[in-house]
Parts: structure tokens; C-alpha cells; sequence
């Protein structure tokens, strides 16, 4: 299979992780993280190619990266000039890297990628002299103005995303570039480093590459090729001004939140409150994503990873309306209802690609009347990718019971 006909499997395979508008399910955004996590670990313990980039393939930032708990603002797919070719983004990726050697360059122009609306894309293999490398660009477009809760331009949260290092910049005239380093997977060792920048006219470009050719083992280097000034050099370069030159649709009115995502703090004051008597915590490090927080916990000598998600509830009545029909259509987990209107969906979710084997997350999501959404989360371990079986901390009760706390409603 040759490079191209791999990534375009690869793309095919991610579709869903594209960003997605600032109404949309953010059950749906929780299980696409669980899943391309799950994914990454399963290939990449068998030599896949697929392997790490179901991660981030579409566009931008990783699990749990800034932006992507409680409001997501990117914006509407669409706003692609018709002459931007496959060989325009191949040939322009190509021209802001520093000088190497180039191979098997190629992309996805508007209209012609492998999924409806997907956005410009490119990849190639990059070799610095010490081994060749896959280098992956792909864009996309945010709402504005950029706020700390814009998609991508915050650090990936450690917990969620174990990482090595991330260098996050706010450039002279108001843009954002943040350089994510991913931990090595346990078992192939491949290392995946992104920059991803959001310009203030609404432009996101995303480069990701990994130390090898082929998105798994076996390794072409030690570390990826490019270096993070290089890679902010190519992400910021004003070469992609052609991709963007033609005005992105406006904002979906309906999609907006009635309020900002609340800040980590104040979703670890509301969930301290709701958690059992005797219940000990540690917060950790402290936390910048807006509308997501994390908490160690330990319970009756057990000790689990608490995480909780807060969307707040969009400030259309019909928007709530359709989002609540979704919601009672999943059938992911067991749908129940609380006395006060609120529908509350349960899942337990193994180590297999399909959610089989022994349990390793637990999760309560609660849509809640006025349209706000809280998702809690738990898992054993100090970060997801390395969670474990076992019995957690709390129940499943006792996670719905904070997840349908009323506390929660603004």
C-alpha cells in the first residue's frame, strides 16, 4: 500500500475527530477521545499504520488540549477557495520545512479529500539527514475572537494526554502557538510532536509529525525531525494565506453558549462539594482548560482519577431541544431519567478498540433541563492511557449524583 493510499485509510478511519461546531454532543466529543485513545494504544501494540495519527489527524489539538471541554469554537466547515489542489498543499509543505530531502508529498485540495467538507490537508516524509520522518499538515478555521477556550490553543492536559513538554506562545499581534510533545507510547515508542496555530482572522494550521514513516513501528529515529522553532516556523509561515484567503461562513447563532465554559477552579469547587463524606483530594498541578477539571480522589482506601466535563447549555431554546433528541438516541450506555427532567446516560468502556474486556473507565453524562451538559468520568491510575482494572473509587451512583447536581445549572 503506498503512503498516500495509507493516509487516505488514515483519514477515512478519523473523519469523526474533525473539530466539531460549538453545539455539538459533547458525549460524542468524550467517546471520539476515548476511542482514538483506545485506537492508538491497540494499533500501536500491533504495528499498524493507522497507529498514533487517529489521535489528531483532522486538524488540531489532542485530547483534552485547550479548548475542546466545555465550548468549542470552531467554526462551520466551509469557506475553502476551489483552487486550492492537492498539489498546491503538498508542494507548499514542502516549501516552508527547512532543507532536507522530501519524499512521497502529497494532499488533499478542496473538495477531493476522502470524507465530505474535509479541509485542505497535506503529508510527505521529511528526512533531516538522521532518518525519515512523517510530517502531516492539515487546517482548519475558528470561531472569533480567540478566547482561552478557542480548540488548540491551549496545552494538552497531562493527565488526559500524558506529554513530555509543551511550549504555549501568544505572538506580537494577538495569534497563539501552542508546541505539544507527546509521551512515547509504552510498547512502539513512536513520539508525536504538533504545533497547531490560531491566527486572529480565524485560521488554524496544525503540523504533527512522529519518528517514523509510517505512523507505528518500526522507528526511523529517536525523536521526530523537525525541531519546535521549525515547526512553529512552518505552522505561522504565510504560505497558507491562499488556503485562507476566501471569508469563512459566519457562526451558527443557535450554537453559542448562554455562558463561558467555567474555569477549572470553579468546576473543582462545585465537584468537591458534591463528593461523598470522608472522600480525600488532590487537584494536582494546576489546570487551564476551560470547562474540564481533574481531580485525584480516594474513597474507603480506594484511589481513582476523577475527571469532569461542564458544556454549558446553548443560549437557542431549539438548540437545547435538538440536542436533547440526540442525546435520548445514543445507545452507547444506559439511558435513565431523574425526577427533575434530566436524562442521564451511563457507560462502562474496556481496553479493546470495540469497548470490550475488563472496564477501565466509568462515566456518567447528564443532560440537564436548561440544556447543560456534565459528564464525569473515573478512571484507576494517574492518566487515562495507563488506566487499569479494578474497583474505582466511586460508583456509578455516586458519578451521577454529581453529574445531575443541580449546582451545575446557570
Amino acid at each position: 500500500m503506498s503512503l498516500d493510499e495509507k493516509f487516505a485509510d488514515l483519514l477515512r478511519d478519523a473523519a469523526d475527530l474533525a473539530p466539531v461546531p460549538p453545539a455539538a454532543d459533547l458525549a460524542d466529543g468524550a467517546r471520539r477521545h476515548h476511542r482514538r485513545r483506545r485506537r492508538r494504544q491497540v494499533v500501536l501494540a500491533g504495528g499498524g499504520v493507522v497507529a498514533a495519527a487517529a489521535v489528531v489527524v483532522l486538524a488540531v489539538p489532542l485530547p483534552g488540549t485547550g479548548g475542546t471541554g466545555g465550548t468549542d469554537t470552531t467554526a462551520p466547515a466551509g469557506g475553502w477557495p476551489e483552487q486550492i489542489t492537492a498539489q498546491f498543499m503538498a508542494d507548499t509543505l514542502t516549501s516552508v520545512l527547512p532543507p532536507g530531502h522530501a519524499s512521497a508529498a502529497d494532499g488533499y485540495g478542496v473538495g477531493d479529500g476522502p470524507v465530505p467538507d474535509l479541509p485542505p490537508s497535506a503529508h510527505l516524509l521529511y528526512d533531516d539527514g538522521g532518518g525519515a520522518g512523517m510530517v502531516t499538515l492539515s487546517t482548519s478555521r475558528v470561531a472569533l475572537p480567540i478566547t482561552d477556550a478557542t480548540w488548540g490553543t491551549q496545552c494538552a492536559d497531562p493527565v488526559e494526554t500524558p506529554s513530555e513538554g509543551c511550549e504555549r506562545t501568544v505572538l506580537p499581534g494577538g495569534g497563539v502557538v501552542v508546541v505539544d510533545k507527546l509521551a512515547p507510547d509504552a510498547q512502539a515508542q513512536v513520539r508525536k510532536w504538533q504545533a497547531t496555530y490560531t491566527g486572529t482572522d480565524g485560521r488554524q494550521v496544525s503540523i504533527w509529525e512522529v519518528n517514523s514513516a509510517s505512523f507505528g513501528p518500526p522507528l526511523t529515529r529517536s525523536t521526530p525531525p523537525l525541531t519546535s522553532a521549525q515547526l512553529v516556523a512552518a505552522v505561522t509561515s504565510s504560505a497558507w494565506d491562499p488556503v485562507f484567503a476566501k471569508p469563512a461562513p459566519g457562526p451558527v447563532p443557535d450554537a453559542t453558549p448562554s455562558t463561558a465554559a467555567p474555569a477549572p477552579g470553579q468546576i473543582l469547587a462545585t465537584a468537591t462539594t458534591l463528593l461523598p463524606p470522608g472522600t480525600r483530594t488532590d487537584t494536582g498541578a494546576e489546570q487551564h482548560t476551560p470547562g474540564q477539571a481533574h481531580l485525584t480522589l480516594t474513597l474507603d482506601g480506594r484511589t481513582s482519577m476523577l475527571a469532569v466535563h461542564v458544556q454549558p447549555r446553548p443560549s437557542d431554546n431549539a438548540a437545547v431541544a435538538r440536542e436533547r433528541e440526540a442525546f435520548e438516541k445514543d445507545t452507547s450506555g444506559t439511558l435513565t431519567k431523574t425526577p427533575d427532567g434530566s436524562s442521564v446516560l451511563a457507560r462502562e468502556t474496556g481496553a479493546t478498540k470495540t469497548g470490550g474486556g475488563p472496564t477501565l473507565r466509568w462515566s456518567v453524562e447528564v443532560l440537564h433541563p436548561d440544556g447543560t451538559k456534565v459528564l464525569t468520568s473515573e478512571w484507576n491510575g494517574t492518566n487515562e492511557a495507563q488506566a487499569l482494572p479494578g474497583t474505582p473509587a466511586l460508583t456509578v451512583d455516586q458519578l451521577k449524583t454529581i453529574a445531575a447536581a443541580p449546582a451545575w445549572r446557570h
